[in-house]
């Protein structure tokens, strides 16, 4: 009878104490199901209007001039090939080059913002107190940086490959003819140096979402060793959810037009 009664008091500890924790429930009702519900879920976590402005003015619209190069990049060195029959303005080993490296833009973007919803899908049940799931977010989120860095390298050694080839022309014998291919090969170069800027600029909230990751993973731990309350608990989990949708949208907003990159093209 007093082993029942113990284990009864003790069963009722255990449940107490996490009477209070629930899951966090974005704004949109559910679970996050496309790279659209993150902007959704995201915008509404601002506590007050002011910081949704300031949030809203600090987004980084599109440069004109860069999306339409980005955009017409192809057909920049279409028209070099076009003025050869032999390509011998050295445009088609190119050409292949920037398809390929566009495609791996266009994945890239589409398998970060995909792991970013299952991050916030995971990581927002607080009632699951499994912490090698962060370390497994983590895990997943470097790989994408690896990714990325291989693919900006990939772009740089492109830039600079068209820039030999755009360099060895010469114009003795139609120098106007030259001259319109070296300025395709400028528009070219400039498009695929502004995807390797922006990939670089896609890693920083990827950064931010590991340091989340650290926090969220220290403060189950110490929950699950009753080292803080149920309230702090929920508290703190919540201001590391919004801080994490907020960083996923940066991400978001900073690899929309590779998304985009398949159907531009």
């Amino acid at each position: 009878m007093y082993i029942q009664i113990s284990l009864i008091i003790i069963f009722s500890l255990i449940c107490g104490s996490n009477s209070l924790v629930s899951n966090y429930v974005p704004v949109i009702g559910r679970d996050l199901i496309n790279p659209a519900d993150i902007t959704r879920a995201a915008l509404p976590t601002y506590t007050n209007q002011n910081d949704a402005l300031l949030f809203a003015k600090n987004i980084v619209g599109e440069i004109a001039g860069d999306v339409y190069n980005i955009t017409f990049s192809k057909y920049y060195l279409n028209n070099i090939i076009a003025l050869s029959t032999s390509d011998s303005f050295g445009g088609l080993p190119h050409y292949s080059s920037l398809l390929t490296l566009y495609n791996d833009v266009y994945n890239i973007a589409h398998l970060s913002l995909n792991n970013s919803i299952n991050c916030i899908n995971i990581v927002s049940k607080f009632n699951n107190f499994d912490t090698s799931k962060f370390d497994s977010i983590s895990s997943s989120i470097n790989n994408l940086k690896s990714s990325i860095d291989s693919i900006k390298q990939s772009a740089t050694l492109l830039a600079t490959a068209m820039n030999t080839t755009k360099n060895s022309l010469s114009s003795s014998s139609n120098t106007a003819m030259v001259e319109i291919v070296k300025d395709n090969y400028d528009l070219v170069i400039k498009s695929v140096l502004s995807i390797a800027d922006r990939l670089n600029i896609m890693k920083a909230p990827l950064n931010d979402m590991i340091s989340i990751m650290s926090l969220m993973k220290e403060e189950v731990t110490f929950y699950v060793d009753f080292l803080t309350t149920d309230s702090d608990y929920m508290g703190n989990m919540n201001t590391y959810m919004k801080n994490l949708l907020k960083y996923s949208n940066t991400l978001y907003n900073k690899s929309f037009l590779f998304t985009r990159l398949k159907e531009l093209f």
